[in-house]
Formats: C-alpha cells, structure tokens, sequence
C-alpha cells in the first residue's frame, strides 16, 4: 500500500506528504494473492529415485550421495578440474567439474567474496550444477543468505538445472526473516522479527562507531543491544536499513524460484 513506500527511508517524514496526496488524488487497488505458481509442479525430495532422480535431496537421507553422483553422471565427460574466466580478469575454480556440469559446496560459492558476475559466469558454463552442504538460511547466516539468493537467481535467469543436498526439506531451508517498521514519523526504529534466534529485535537510531551521526543498534527483548550491520558485521549506518525489507522479500522469491527449478521440466 502507499504507506509502504520509502519504508525505513532516511528523512522519511519529509516523504510522507507525497503519500498523503497519492491517497488523496488516486484509488488504490491491492494486487494480492496466496497462491505461488512456481511451486505448482513441485516434485517431492522424497521420490524414488528408480523413476525420477529428485533435485533437492536431504544430505541425511542413506543414498543422497549415490544420487548426486548419477546426477553428475549425467554432465558426460571426463572429471576435472578447472578455472572459469569471468569479468576483470578474476576466474572462479571449480574443484569438480565435466562437460557439462559442475559440482560444489555450499562454503566454495557462499563462504567466499563471491558475487553475481561469479554466479552468472558458472550459469554461462555449465548447464547443470550441484551445490551440496547447504545449511538452513536465515537471520544468523545472512551474508551467505545473500549470495545464495543471489546465486539461485542468476541460475534462475540461465534457466540452468539445480541439485541442491541441504540439511533441511526445501520447505524449510528459509526460515521467517521478515521486518516491519514500527515508527511515529517514518524515521525511527524498525522491528525485525528473526525465528531463527527467537526473538524480536528493535532498530533505534543512535550515534555509533559505523557513522558519524547515526548507528543501527538492535535492542533484544532481553534489553542487550547489538550493532546490527546488512552485512551481518558490526557498523551499519541507518542509510542501509531500507535494505531489510528487500532482503525479507528476495528469501520468500529464492524459495519460490528454488521450488520451481526443482521440477522436472526446469532446465535448458
């Protein structure tokens, strides 16, 4: 709605003018919807995999890594290792690899300063990767919640195959990271509810070590208070809190696209 717009803005009080004569001089329509098409077609982790090899498989199943390797098998060619070129002269190595899919963990493309030229260049390469190792996402693992997302959506737009072995069913490899703000006049704190560490967190806008005039700081129900960073560090300014809502909202399209490429049909 347009009290949505510029939430968590710096100065936006100096906005919200412009929001009391979009209501005033437009009629609003809500545009919403519960059901999510992607995963229309999603296939079970847990099929046989005699008839149909699934592409998201819990690492703790007894034959996930038997599944992998047929998966791989499939890419043809001999199994090496190799350099894949990508803009500014960097390269991206791949520890396993054949002619036409590559095989990584998790903490080789989420663990490292990675980025979406590296993600674009191995979705160029290969037609199919494997990722494996891949831990449950949430507020705890937010710079490697970032670049996966990231990751899924440069295979995404490639249209390249996705076999995903994760700790946890495809349903929960996200866990609730959502944020609303909880504000007077569009500038001061933001609430952000994080199921992974149990509790709700309140941004307060306060001098601090990451700016000269302002500082993110999380107060817990506890009444501890954190520094809160996007970056998952500490020092953040409130400049880049506006990004909290648009990482809430790019967990909830990477679940969505990830169970649309884990069917079947999903590939080029």
């Amino acid at each position: 709605p347009p009290s949505g717009l510029y939430e968590g803005g710096i100065n936006r009080s100096i906005f919200l003018p412009f929001i009391d004569t979009l209501r005033e001089r437009m009629m609003v329509f809500e545009m919403g919807g519960t059901h999510d098409y992607r995963r229309d077609g999603l296939i079970n982790s847990d099929s046989d995999a005699s008839s149909s090899l699934p592409p998201y498989l819990c690492s703790s199943t007894s034959d996930s890594q038997e599944i992998l390797e047929l998966w791989f098998a499939k890419g043809h060619g001999e199994t090496r290792n190799e350099s894949i070129p990508v803009a500014m002269g960097r390269s991206v190595h791949v520890k396993r690899a054949n002619d036409s899919c590559g095989w990584f963990t998790f903490n080789e493309l989420c663990n490292l300063p990675l980025g979406a030229a590296d993600y674009i260049a191995i979705a160029d390469r290969f037609d199919m990767i494997i990722v494996e190792d891949v831990p449950q996402l949430g507020g705890n693992t937010y710079n490697e919640a970032r670049r996966f997302v990231t990751l899924i959506d440069a295979l995404y737009e490639a249209k390249t195959k996705l076999i995903l072995a994760a700790d946890v069913p495809i349903d929960e490899l996200f866990v609730g990271f959502d944020a609303e703000v909880e504000t007077s006049d569009g500038d001061e704190e933001i609430a952000i509810e994080d199921n992974t560490l149990g509790k709700e967190s309140f941004v307060i806008g306060e001098g601090g070590s990451s700016s000269s005039s302002s500082t993110t700081l999380i107060q817990t129900k506890n009444g501890e208070s954190l520094e809160w960073s996007a970056t998952g560090r500490i020092g953040v300014s409130l400049a880049q809190l506006s990004a909290v809502k648009e990482v809430s909202f790019s967990f909830m399209r990477a679940g969505s696209r990830l169970a649309e490429m884990a069917t079947a049909s999903w590939g080029r």
